[in-house]
């Protein structure tokens, strides 16, 4: 009996330190817990949370004996028997923690949670009955249901006890009597244990009574797979493929073990195609069905319009289909179909406004058909959908096409901004480092920058003519015509007139470089090759021919 100044100091010490808990001053509830303790050593409270602090330190051996004491203490505080429990549970220490669950459920019997564990526990152990007897205080507290029923029929199988197992079975069919997928369970069963004359006996009891039973027929179907009987095999299968009563979930699952089946004997592609066809033919159309369809049609690699033709078919049924909506628009793509590509786009943005893919092919499709400033909004409410889950090549990719279109509208420092956000998102996003270090060179700003982020991008890809362009170019503009040179030299030297790489401003540049470096023929030479070729030439290039010499803008 604890003294009226021993008890003050405990309960003193014992709220300050559940204060310092609550706050997360951990160690200084830990050091009042100690203190609640030499105020009362027998405090199940106090020892329990010192427990739970021991373990969390991993001193294992000290945070068991305090979570012991605590049990021993109050032996009606499910809370510590709880914690000790899911202790030796952790530790994989069956042999201990069986007791306290077993104490748990004479304490609290209706704690199927514990009774669960607890037949875990004795199946792993070996002890069968004792996992039996858990099990049918599971079933007195929740009634029978299939689980616990297969659970005991296996555990009487593996103790040889055939007549028991069994019996578990039919007394779950007899207590739902309305319901025949109970009995065909029953059947399923001795067919698993390979007494298919049972199991025949029950299928046909079942037929007797709803001869459209669906999961009867998958039975059957199994039952005559096994028996080699082929021919009532494949008409069962033809009516369940074909039939307008076949539950949907079943047809696809069963179309789907044909395909594999075929893909496994190597079969032609045109049985399977044949059967899909007279499924869609006959039967009505299902996003799942199709779904399966186009799966395969893809594993084959066969015509991607044809697979398409099947997404638009979803649609129909489906119109906020997430995977038919993505299938379409990457296929439009593939394609050069961008005004496809739009308007899938603008239906995927409908269903998905989350979805950033959907305005990325907005705007890049939008961009090809010269709709710049549609393309534009595209990809400025695009970036706004970021999250930190988003891929940031994606925004990264986005924000470097809204720099060239903001250049091209003549916003340069918008244009800048969109590429610094770009290079945030991917730092070596290398079509996004030449874009932005060509038109710093163009305006002649930041050269050292813009040298700096062409190198990168040469380095990535060395053999990239335009981007060998831009480094030669801005090594021009640095008045270092020596090195251009070299760089217009891997891009001009045997390039053909045919060479889409190797634009009329590229090749204004080399007569520049050329030309600086003192090559006069050779500059003409580029710049007529330039001028014949027309596109992105200066308004100056002429007047360099006639003239014959470079002149700066």
């Amino acid at each position: 009996m604890m003294s009226a100044e021993a008890q003050r100091r405990f309960d003193y010490y014992y709220m300050e330190a559940v204060k310092k808990k609550l706050a997360s001053e951990h160690a200084e509830a830990f050091v009042l817990f100690q203190h609640c303790l030499e105020a009362d050593p027998h405090a199940g409270e106090a020892m329990y949370e010192l427990g739970l602090y021991y373990l969390g330190l991993r001193e294992d051996s000290i945070g068991e004996s305090y979570l012991r004491g605590a049990v021993l203490s109050e032996p009606d505080n499910i809370h510590y028997k709880e914690a000790l429990a899911s202790y030796y549970l952790r530790k994989r220490d069956a042999a201990k923690a069986v007791p306290v669950l077993e104490d748990m459920a004479r304490c609290n019997p209706a704690r199927t949670d514990v009774l669960s564990q607890l037949v875990s526990l004795y199946m792993d152990a070996g002890e069968e009955m004792k996992a039996i007897k858990s099990l049918d205080a599971i079933e007195t507290i929740e009634g029978k249901n299939v689980g616990v029923s297969l659970e005991k029929f296996k555990l009487y199988r593996e103790l040889g006890r055939e007549e028991e197992a069994f019996a578990e079975l039919d007394s779950l069919a007899a207590e739902n009597p309305n319901d025949m997928a109970y009995k065909v369970l029953v059947g399923d069963h001795y067919l698993l244990v390979q007494k298919p004359e049972k199991a025949y006996e029950i299928y046909m009891e079942v037929q007797r009574k709803e001869p459209d039973n669906q999961a009867l027929k998958l039975s059957l179907l199994d039952y005559y797979r096994q028996m080699g009987q082929d021919s009532l095999y494949n008409a069962l299968l033809d009516s369940l493929l074909y039939g307008s009563r076949t539950d949907e979930q079943i047809r696809v699952m069963l179309m789907r073990n044909f395909v594999l089946e075929q893909e496994n004997a190597h079969a032609d592609s045109t049985v399977v195609l044949d059967v899909f066809a007279r499924v869609l033919d006959n039967t009505p159309e299902s996003v799942p069905m199709l779904a399966l369809y186009a799966s395969y049609l893809n594993m084959k690699k066969m015509d991607p319009q044809v697979v398409a033709d099947v997404m638009e078919r979803i649609l129909a049924i489906e119109p906020d289909n997430r995977a038919a909506l993505f299938n379409l628009m990457e296929h439009a793509f593939r394609m050069n179909d961008y005004a496809k590509a739009v308007e899938i786009c603008r239906k995927g943005i409908n269903h998905y406004p989350e979805e950033l893919p959907f305005y990325f092919y907005l705007g890049f499709s939008s961009y090809q058909l010269g709709l710049n400033g549609e393309a534009l909004e595209a990809f400025r409410v695009g970036v706004e959908q970021a999250t930190p889950e988003t891929d940031p090549s994606l925004v990264s990719d986005m924000y470097s096409i809204m720099g060239d279109l903001l250049y091209k509208e003549g916003k340069k420092d918008a244009a800048y901004a969109a590429y610094d956000s770009s290079l945030v998102y991917k730092a070596d996003n290398i079509m996004c480092l030449n874009n932005y270090a060509y038109f710093l060179s163009l305006d002649n700003e930041r050269l050292d920058e813009a040298e700096e982020m062409s190198y990168r991008a040469i380095k990535a890809e060395p053999d990239n003519k335009t981007y060998l362009d831009t480094y030669a170019w801005i090594l021009f503009m640095k008045g270092r015509y020596g090195e251009a040179k070299i760089y217009m030299e891997k891009v001009v030297k045997d390039a053909s007139d045919d060479d889409e790489e190797v634009t009329a401003g590229v090749l204004e540049h080399a007569g520049d470089i050329y030309a600086m470096c003192g090559d006069l023929e050779q500059a003409l030479a580029y710049w007529r090759r330039a001028q014949a070729k027309g596109g992105d030439v200066t308004p100056l290039l002429s007047k360099k021919i006639k003239l014959q010499k470079y002149i700066k803008e």
